[in-house]
């Protein structure tokens, strides 16, 4: 028995974890680093991930990104912070609607300034979709930390900006699935917040220069 769950010995992890916990219908627009490290993690704990991509006949296994996203319970923009929102306006407001909207993105210009001083893509991005449910995270970080924290940077910090508070509870979930556990994760209040962690993006790059590693992570001491 595990949890009040009959096991056998050929029970795989995701079969168990599907009995304890809801699974996802999660669409990836990106088949970078960053969307593929993500997409791999979160299958691996049992999610159903689509990829969405421009080009779906050059990626094996993606498809249209409006194609993705319209069959999604939450969608991730694991794509450059400027193509935000152009990708979600092609998609469109109707097939985006109510969905939860992961951004891990940074916006930065070809000279590396930010895109939107004093204000964040997350931002717009609910601005622009009033009913989408906008949570911004795993924004000050390399992927290599994003999917294993705990044998990256093991006291690293993840921050959570957003206005929906059940969307971060799901969100908080899958951050859970990607190895970060509770005491890791600072939910900093609502979208406004996302300025913030946004803007944190030359800290981040001027400590990849001095360390000459992305193994890092800003991280809350308290």
């Amino acid at each position: 028995m595990l949890f009040g769950f009959e096991v056998s010995h050929s029970l795989s992890v995701v079969q168990i974890r599907s009995n304890l916990r809801s699974i996802m219908r999660i669409a990836i627009l990106g088949t970078g680093n960053v969307g593929t490290a993500l997409g791999t993690r979160l299958r691996q704990a049992g999610h159903h991930v689509t990829f969405g991509s421009r080009t779906p006949e050059a990626h094996p296994g993606a498809v249209a990104q409006a194609e993705a996203v319209a069959s999604a319970d939450l969608v991730i923009t694991a794509i450059p912070g400027l193509a935000v929102l152009p990708t979600l306006e092609a998609i469109g407001e109707d097939v985006i609607g109510d969905k939860i909207v992961l951004d891990p993105s940074v916006a930065i210009n070809a000279d590396m300034s930010l895109a939107y001083p004093n204000d964040s893509v997350a931002r717009l991005v609910q601005a622009r979709f009033p009913r989408a449910r906008v949570v911004k995270t795993l924004n000050t970080m390399n992927v290599l930390v994003m999917v294993d924290p705990l044998n990256t940077v093991p006291n690293a910090t993840v921050f959570l900006s957003g206005d929906d508070e059940a969307a971060k509870g799901d969100v908080t979930t899958l951050l859970s699935d990607l190895g970060w556990n509770n005491e890791q994760i600072l939910d900093l209040g609502g979208v406004v917040t996302a300025t913030g962690t946004e803007h944190a993006a030359p800290l981040f790059f001027a400590t990849f220069m001095a360390l000459q590693t992305p193994a890092f992570s800003i991280t809350i001491s308290r």
